[in-house]
């Protein structure tokens, strides 16, 4: 097995320009809500401030000075990271140049390095160039691209964040509490581009950092492989890559096939966009791999086991893809509960979006352990706004009563739903977003739940998304299509035999009867009672029970299931089926066991509850 290696960090470079960003937002934001709050209108400075952030207003000294505000230092020289980066890539593949006869050229040797380090620092110490070429900050005006002001403050942070990470001048939670510390509010949630695409802040700042300093590598790397002359080069290895990229990370390619397999060059491709990965020259005969096919393919199964979570198997990229997509939601229910403090919320409002923070960061963890993926909390606390969720007794104590009862009584109903409604109740936080913010959904969970939690398994297994269409099914049959004591008394039973309806009621036997008379739906899909049965009924309560709808549609299902071939069978009785009945369906499983019986009908606790009438009062 080849030794795990492992290029620099640079996933997180962006995080620290994440941290700038957010804080720069708050500030401002604040700024305004508390202008507003105190005089109770937009006033003229607060209009400006949105105007010019919002707006990108003309003025380049109050973009400067926010700049500066924001960022609390100085620049630090540039020329110093270009010599890290260009420092790293050598020593990462010093074994290999030394086993050629080629001299190997040290940074200071290196005209064409040195070329592009010396162009590179002016650049930056005298027009802000845009180091990782983004388009953010962008418009078309007659054919041309142009940058707004805007793109300067994006672009300036977008580089310090490289400096800082890639040279490696201080750990990475020291550089954050720093970056914390500095930092104020821009007012900016978005990157706009020219193509019409918008991106969060945070985000766009992440992708560009990353894709920049791997294109800086990536240039060394080609300039490396041209000296050398060989045209081959070994892609690096990470876990957890995306799926298009996994077929080729760690083998070795051409040139021309780093474009034409790895898609080098392309957004979506070999150091693009938010891409990892790196590649570095391979002399074939002389560099021995890292990464060798027998330990790649070792990998890529093991990233292929599935993990359950909310009844969906998610892969070791699902997962970390997940992960990240609850750390995005809390930060931006951080951000939502400390905007609500400045601006003087209802205070119910504000321990109530705490309760969501809480359960978002239980589910966080939850879903963590289960899936044994370390949890990143510095990507959710990067904003700096410290503890908000209400996790501890001392916290707890500061909030009222009513808050804290309805926190307990939201996760505790979640979990009865859960039980009953399996993945179609949704995650604790779509559950209590549902619950306080739309009714309409609210309601038909609630009406989900309390049909679905009528039935219990009589036979093989049903989801609730079944049982709730089986039931809404014969109930709108009962009672929109039949009449007189077809429809008030008695029982009902649908079933679905190889995808064909069927309903058997226990007050219609034959074709002469008023409740087929009068029947308003298409009676073909009534079952009527047999004359010669295959099937053997008992006595129940002084009643022999051929004529029990469940009895008649077993009959029917006999009729369809003697030609040997496999059938799914799926059968809910509104009433509690009763030991005749199961007696027919055990009968039933023995003479076809080519048909899978999946059954349901009212439990024995309701139907001790509701007299085995579980329908009364039902509207829908």
């Amino acid at each position: 097995m080849a030794e795990e290696r492992t290029a620099p960090d640079v996933q997180r470079m962006g995080l620290q320009a994440e941290k700038i960003w957010r804080e720069a937002e708050r500030r401002i934001m604040e700024d305004v809500i508390r202008r507003i709050r105190k005089t109770g209108e937009i006033t003229s400075t607060a209009d400006y401030q949105i105007n010019r952030l919002i707006e990108m207003g003309k003025s380049r000294e109050e973009v400067e000075r926010i700049i500066k505000e924001a960022l609390g230092a100085t620049w630090a020289e540039m020329f110093e990271m270009y010599d890290k980066v260009a420092e790293w890539e050598y020593v990462r593949n010093r074994e290999i140049y030394e086993q050629v006869n080629d001299d190997f050229l040290t940074p200071e040797d290196n005209k064409w390095l040195q070329q592009l380090t010396e162009a590179t620092k002016k650049q930056t110490k005298d027009t802000l160039v845009n180091m990782a070429q983004s388009y953010g900050f962008s418009v078309l005006m007659a054919g041309k691209r142009v940058f707004t002001p805007f793109a300067e403050y994006y672009q300036k942070y977008v580089d310090t964040a490289i400096q800082d990470v890639v040279t490696g001048g201080t750990d990475y939670n020291s550089a954050i509490r720093k970056v914390v510390t500095q930092m104020t509010n821009s007012g900016l949630r978005v990157v706009d581009y020219a193509s019409g695409h918008t991106n969060r802040a945070d985000v766009a700042a992440r992708r560009a950092v990353l894709t920049g300093v791997n294109q800086i590598t990536a240039q060394v790397s080609e300039h490396n492989a041209e000296k050398l002359d060989t045209e081959y080069f070994e892609v690096s290895w990470h876990p957890c890559a995306r799926p298009d990229h996994q077929t080729w990370q760690g083998r070795v390619f051409s040139k021309k096939e780093l474009g034409t397999v790895c898609g080098y060059g392309t957004v979506t491709g070999l150091c693009g966009a938010n891409c990892r990965h790196t590649f570095h020259p391979f002399i074939p005969g002389v560099s021995e791999r890292l990464y060798p096919d027998d330990w790649l393919e070792e990998q890529n199964k093991r990233e292929a086991q599935t993990k359950e979570w909310n009844g969906k198997q998610l892969n070791a990229y699902e997962q970390t893809q997940q992960q990240r997509k609850m750390e995005t939601a809390m930060r931006a229910q951080r951000q939502k509960i400390r905007l609500l403090e400045e601006a003087g919320a209802d205070k119910d409002d504000i321990m109530l979006e705490k309760a969501k923070y809480q359960g978002q960061l239980n589910e966080y963890k939850q879903f963590s352990k289960k899936m044994g993926l370390v949890e990143q909390r510095e990507r959710i606390y990067q904003d700096g706004l410290g503890k908000v969720a209400t996790n501890t007794k001392q916290q707890n104590a500061r909030y009222t009563p009513e808050m804290i009862r309805n926190a307990k009584i939201d996760s505790n109903q979640y979990k009865r739903y859960k039980e009953v409604l399996k993945e179609d109740a949704g995650s604790l936080a779509d559950f209590r977003q549902m619950k306080y913010n739309d009714p309409e959904k609210w309601d038909e969970l609630q009406h989900r739940y309390s049909v679905v939690r009528l039935y219990d398994v009589d036979s093989g297994e049903m989801s609730p998304s079944k049982i709730y269409e089986l039931d809404q099914k014969a109930f709108q049959t009962k009672t929109e299509l039949f009449t007189g004591t077809a429809k008030r008394k008695g029982n009902i039973a649908v079933m679905e035999f190889d995808g064909v309806t069927k309903f058997g009621n226990s007050q219609l036997d034959e074709e002469g009867d008023s409740a087929y008379t009068n029947f308003k739906g298409d009676k073909t899909t009534l079952v009527l009672q047999t004359k010669s049965p295959k099937f053997k009924t008992t006595v129940v309560g002084n009643h022999d029970r051929f004529g029990d709808s469940e009895a008649k549609l077993f009959e029917y299902a006999a009729s369809a299931a003697g030609d040997g071939k496999e059938h799914t069978l799926n059968l809910l009785s509104e009433r509690c089926m009763c030991e005749s009945c199961r007696g027919v369906m055990q009968q039933f499983k023995e003479n076809f066991p080519n048909v899978k019986v999946n059954a349901v009908s009212n439990a024995k606790k309701q139907a001790e509850k509701n007299k085995n009438k579980p329908w009364a009062g039902r509207t829908r």
